[in-house]
């Protein structure tokens, strides 16, 4: 007995349908990457939607399409209904498992999904089939466990190295996915298709009272190849509004993040592992001194460093950004405020009085309703007095947020936490804002110091932000200061208190005790003699002088 009674396909039409399969299979892919570079949810599940859409109908008429390539099927004539039916399954099975297939993070969980796909796409196939089947109790189980095997085969290839794509860009250990393997995809498509076409007994020759729905079933095959056509054109526009609502949201934040096609691959493979990133052992933290050059005491920023075995190491303005686009900004802000108030309960148990820490939250994080009480009584479970905590936020949430934002710092004023104003100076800063909001102090961006002791307007500047910050009672805090020239130039406007690289890079938090007893001083007495050492060089002393630029692992969190 023959195994397979409908023979393999002519050498002609088996090269085109090759193309042909090839071509689909980079149509899909391309559909699939736009899903998978989707950071928030609701794109997520819309760039889902349309390309399920897309993909069960670019396979549905490939499917069809084949048929075509058989001698023996050549005279038969597909009916509407079963064919819309093999549609609607296809994309189906394709919308409950594309999301998987391309965010996924376990091999495990995309095995299942392409196994998912593969028994969906072999449902829509036999449907489409079904009224030229002889008999379904008829089976070639060799056929069906070849198919099911080469189906479930080509999507999970297809999704791992689509995985192995995205990590490509963080490490030359994978690579990404290129016109061979699309080849090698569409050959096994087409010996697929063969194999799907023997799995039962099909009517063979010219079909006795065939339906006359052929019309019909031709313009519902261009139907559905501009509908996937007219998707694939939009991806462009959908991906700009998707990197426009990033760049809003990130301003929120901080001023500084790049954003291009690799900073917008590193979120979509941050969102992947994001629930297993969002725990407090994972969330570490370094901490930067800033220093007043006249008074005793230390404060400490906290910065947040991440470090992932399989993302290696992660921006940590991008994780945020990604936090703020997933909606998992408060959760993680709380988390990373329990870290450091940790840390300052530990450390003055330790004797290390003197010493405040302050840590950068996102406006949604602080305008919550449940956050001033949230903090206070999570300073009172540690013993810690209010005023050793500072909460800073960046200029442009600060000022966009009005009336709520002054609310909201005026509650924890309340609660004795000041609220510091960051990068100011860094966008279109409102001087009026200055006398209405309750904020404690401001940090002026690096910006106020590049080429300072050479600008005069920028001397100027920030003599005239001293003397303005001082008649409101506000602290000033000058972020980036990098060299002894810099250093100068800021006290003689007037600005003593500092932060940057010249004094001390930022310190992993457990060796921040050790640093604070054995070099606090020493480091406090070389920037006092800085300041009174003339020249217009570097220093001889730099023993505790960065010998390389601020990087941008040097965010705050």
């Amino acid at each position: 007995m023959q195994v397979f009674v409908v023979g393999f396909p002519p050498l002609l039409q088996s090269l085109l349908f090759w193309v042909f399969a090839a071509l689909v299979v980079h149509v899909c892919q391309q559909l699939v990457e736009h899903t998978a570079y989707s950071v928030d949810p609701s794109s997520r599940r819309i760039s889902a939607s349309h390309a399920s859409l897309c993909i069960g109908s670019i396979v549905w008429a490939l499917d069809v399409v084949g048929l075509f390539l058989y001698n023996e099927l050549s005279h038969h004539v597909l009916e509407l209904v079963p064919a819309l039916s093999g549609l609607v399954i296809m994309v189906v099975s394709a919308r409950l498992t594309i999301p998987t297939l391309s965010t996924g993070a376990s091999k495990r969980r995309i095995a299942l999904a392409s196994l998912w796909l593969a028994m969906g796409t072999l449902a829509g196939h036999f449907t489409i089939t079904s009224s030229h089947v002889q008999s379904f109790g008829q089976i070639n189980l060799l056929a069906t466990v070849l198919s099911l095997g080469i189906a479930t085969g080509i999507s999970c290839y297809c999704a791992i190295r689509h995985r192995a794509a995205k990590l490509s860009v963080l490490t030359p250990r994978y690579r990404a996915q290129n016109w061979a393997d699309k080849l090698l995809c569409g050959g096994a498509i087409l010996v697929l298709h063969w194999l799907l076409v023997n799995t039962f007994a099909m009517h063979l020759g010219d079909l006795e009272g065939a339906s006359d729905g052929a019309a019909l079933l031709f313009v519902m095959l261009v139907f559905a190849m501009a509908v996937a056509m007219e998707h694939l054109s939009n991806l462009r526009s959908d991906a700009g509004r998707q990197q426009l609502l990033r760049r809003g949201l990130s301003m929120m934040r901080t001023s500084a993040l790049a954003h291009n096609a690799h900073t917008d691959i590193q979120q979509s493979l941050i969102a992947d592992h994001l629930d297993r990133l969002l725990h407090p052992d994972n969330l570490a933290l370094h901490f930067q001194p800033i220093i007043h050059t006249q008074r005793s005491g230390v404060q400490l920023e906290a910065l947040l460093r991440l470090t992932d075995t399989t993302l290696g190491r992660i921006n940590p303005e991008t994780f945020l950004l990604v936090c703020e686009l997933q909606g998992k900004t408060a959760e993680v802000d709380r988390m990373i405020v329990c870290n450091a108030l940790d840390h300052l309960c530990h450390w003055r148990a330790q004797g290390m009085d003197a010493v405040s820490i302050s840590v950068n939250v996102a406006p949604v994080t602080l305008m919550h309703e449940s956050f001033a009480p949230w903090l206070g009584l999570q300073l009172a479970q540690r013993a810690l007095p209010p005023r050793t905590l500072k909460l800073e936020m960046t200029e442009h949430a600060v000022i966009a947020l009005g009336p709520q934002m002054v609310a909201a710092i005026s509650a924890l004023s309340a609660l004795g936490v000041a609220v510091l104003m960051d990068d100011f100076g860094a966008g279109y800063s409102s001087l009026g804002m200055l006398a209405e909001l309750p904020i404690a102090g401001i940090k002026c961006d690096r910006l106020f110091v590049r080429q300072l002791p050479q600008d005069r307007r920028r001397q100027k500047l920030l003599r005239h932000i001293s003397s303005l910050a001082r008649d409101l009672g506000l602290s000033v805090v000058v972020e980036g200061v990098e060299t002894p020239e810099e250093l100068r130039a800021l006290a003689a406007a007037g600005l003593h208190h500092i932060q940057g690289y010249l004094f001390s890079r930022p310190i992993a938090a457990p060796d921040v005790p050790n640093w604070h007893r054995t070099q606090l001083q020493s480091q406090r007495a070389a920037l006092q003699a800085l300041l009174h050492t003339p020249g217009s060089g570097r220093d001889s002393d730099t023993s505790f002088v960065p010998t390389q630029p601020s990087t941008p692992w040097a965010s705050g969190a």
